[in-house]
């Protein structure tokens, strides 16, 4: 069953949801409740169709780790150079982008000021425990503190990611992402959806305002909505560590700011009403703008061979775990008035 539990400051209140540990803050800022993260409209149904989702889009919401991070699925017109990634047998994963984003959590510590939560995996998986602490401080009253730690039964590789998803004005050029210092960008190597494709299938770009589209014109990925059905992803290769997001709706500015020697780079995943199934309909926007190290959200075994394109041109996609030497990786969140 999931729990929810809260922890509020001077700066506002965050509502943590036990499955998934999927969180959403709500800032106090200039006498406002702004609430940067997206909810989707599924969440308060109660359907047997809702029953039978997984328990990431049952509770798909705000911003949660993901270890490992990466969908089991095969990808539809793959391009030549990724093709050979696919040769070696995958790690198994049960559940899309790891145990810990689909099952619940458990409360471990609350203090007036910080939450701490853990989950143990299965037995026959690689990783043991997760924990993840949440905290707040009334003398910085705009800033959210995390930190994740990965325990693993023995050394291992694996990709891992943050999933935060950002809410989107429904108005036009009302966002604006600003992403730090990349290497390069590649779009998705395939076909996310038929039909619903956004970017020119593995292309590169090397700035988020000219990325080449499906039809040869050319995007702009840091002003979303966008106009049509579409679902895609891109990823931002050798990041710095840092974005912003600027929503002039709401008169915010959005930081975002994590350790890029452990996420080596962005997935930006673009959601604009291009899945028509259940739970989706046609309705869904958000951005996701993800640190991850891995090969986009590609099968966990894509991300472990060396000779990925993305890992080939020395960007990382996956991370050594050692069993005697937890991670311990931190992240924060800040807002400002613009």
């Amino acid at each position: 069953m999931n729990e929810k539990y809260y922890l509020s400051w001077r700066g506002g209140e965050i509502e943590i949801d036990s499955l998934g540990c999927k969180m959403i803050p709500i800032f106090n800022l200039n006498g406002k409740k702004i609430k940067p993260f997206h909810e989707p409209d599924w969440l308060n149904d109660n359907s047997d169709d809702f029953n039978s989702l997984p328990g990431i889009l049952q509770n798909l919401k705000g911003e949660f780790p993901c270890v490992p991070f990466g969908i089991n699925s095969p990808i539809d017109d793959i391009t030549d150079e990724w093709k050979a990634s696919y040769s070696v047998e995958p790690y198994i994963v049960n559940e899309p982008h790891g145990y810990s984003s689909n099952k619940n959590w458990e409360l471990i510590e609350k203090k007036s000021n910080k939450l701490e939560f853990k989950i143990n995996y299965p037995e026959n998986d690689l990783v043991d425990h997760l924990i993840r602490t949440i905290e707040v401080q009334d003398d910085k009253p705009h800033n959210i503190f995390c930190r994740l730690q990965i325990h693993v039964k023995e050394d291992c590789e694996l990709p891992i990611g943050l999933h935060p998803m950002f809410r989107i004005p429904k108005k036009m050029s009302k966002i604006k992402i600003n992403p730090g210092n990349f290497k390069f960008g590649l779009n998705y190597p395939g076909l996310v959806l038929k039909d619903k494709t956004l970017g020119a299938i593995g292309r590169e770009f090397s700035s988020l305002d000219k990325v080449e589209g499906f039809d040869g014109n050319t995007i702009d990925l840091s002003q979303p909505p966008f106009d049509g059905n579409f679902e895609d992803l891109f990823q931002l290769c050798g990041i710095d560590g840092n974005m912003s997001l600027e929503n002039f709706e709401e008169n915010y500015k959005f930081n975002f700011s994590w350790n890029p020697n452990h996420f080596t780079s962005v997935l930006m995943w673009v959601s604009n009403k291009g899945r028509t199934e259940y739970p989706w309909n046609s309705n869904h926007v958000t951005i996701g703008f993800e640190p991850i190290t891995s090969a986009f959200g590609l099968s966990t075994h894509v991300s472990l061979n060396k000779n990925n394109p993305i890992s080939k041109r020395n960007v990382a996609t996956s991370l050594k775990l050692y069993k005697n030497k937890p991670l311990f990786t931190d992240y924060s969140f800040s807002i400002s008035a613009l």
